[in-house]
């Protein structure tokens, strides 16, 4: 027993130093907040990359039901080509009304002025996670990895109740075995088929005026042309637009994705990703993935573009809402939603 402890120890040691040394290049760095932590659960402008994730309130910051989402933006002090995982250390501690956050949203920067979404951490390694434990929220992709200067981590908490954040880990290049990370792991789509066509939808907010949804019919008519005429568009919206597809029954989603013109002299963007949700009754709806993948990819200029997602297992449900997070004050011209499922 004390042999296989000392090796044990000694196999925690070398991920360690390997873990801060290599992998993980947030390590010891400068980052800012976005609201103030509470008072009670302040920074020091060091507990988040300071290597230590302690079950405790002092290792913490926390933010109680915030007026926004809580943002942490590191600087990595240089570009680094290959990030492929974020992770953050939650405390969960329901006798303490800490919750765990329900997902959050990574983007990265060259400048820390124009970021571009990488994707989402929805999954814990540690799932399902024990009360009074510190909980590891990631998202990992070893194929479509970041490229930049400055991580910012979008954090949606979990209710209304306290967020408390340990550490942050950002990591470049191969990700470790040790971390138990699922990367990838998409539906099989051969038996997907479209079932969004002709379905009804709600428009949040409307289309702008110049370019209005006026029979309700253009985002599942079952056509993305680069046409004008066959979009429907938004300019510089206040709140992001929103689609929700009524599917009319029980459905077994596997694909969602929009098309989106591209066209940088008509002063039109793609939007950075979609915030895919599913709800049985179109009322209260569950957060299931990012769309921030294009088809073509790269995207291309004056093309119409496909920004899609793929679950990793079906999705039943009757409603899907597509949330578009535009970029920059631009237009953002979509030409149609789809949704595919398998029997």
């Amino acid at each position: 027993m004390f042999k296989k402890g000392i090796l044990l120890l000694l196999a925690l040691m070398v991920v360690s130093f390997m873990f801060a040394g290599e992998f993980n290049v947030s390590a010891g760095k400068t980052y800012t907040l976005s609201p103030e932590p509470n008072p009670n659960y302040a920074d020091t402008g060091t507990k988040l990359t300071d290597g230590s994730f302690n079950f405790s309130w002092g290792d913490m910051v926390g933010w109680e039901n915030p007026v926004a989402n809580p943002t942490i933006v590191v600087d990595l002090g240089a570009v680094f080509e290959e990030v492929s995982y974020v992770a953050l250390k939650i405390m969960y501690s329901a006798p303490s009304a800490v919750n765990l956050p329900e997902y959050f949203i990574v983007s990265i920067s060259e400048d820390g002025e124009l970021y571009e979404d990488l994707g989402m951490g929805i999954t814990y390694a540690e799932a399902p996670v024990p009360n009074d434990t510190i909980a590891t929220l990631y998202w990992a992709n070893d194929e479509f990895v970041g490229y930049g200067r400055y991580v910012k981590i979008e954090v949606v908490p979990g209710g209304e109740a306290w967020t408390m954040v340990a550490e942050v880990i950002v990591g470049d290049g191969a990700i470790p075995e040790e971390l138990g990370a699922v990367v990838g792991g998409t539906v099989d789509l051969t038996e997907a088929a479209t079932v969004s066509v002709g379905k009804p939808y709600m428009l949040i907010p409307l289309s702008s005026d110049a370019y209005a949804d006026t029979d309700s019919i253009e985002v599942t008519d079952g056509f993305a042309r680069y046409s004008w005429a066959d979009m429907i568009g938004f300019d510089n919206p206040a709140i992001n637009p929103t689609i929700i597809i009524d599917l009319l029954e029980p459905t077994s989603i596997v694909r969602v994705s929009s098309h989106f013109m591209r066209s940088f002299a008509s002063a039109v963007n793609l939007p950075n990703s979609l915030l895919i949700g599913v709800s049985d009754d179109g009322m209260e709806f569950r957060t299931v993935g990012l769309a921030t993948i294009t088809n073509p990819y790269p995207a291309q200029n004056e093309f119409i573009n496909e920004i899609y997602w793929v679950a990793s297992e079906p999705v039943v449900a009757r409603y899907v809402k597509i949330e578009i997070r535009p970029r920059g004050n631009a237009w953002t011209m979509l030409a149609e939603a789809t949704v595919w499922a398998v029997k």
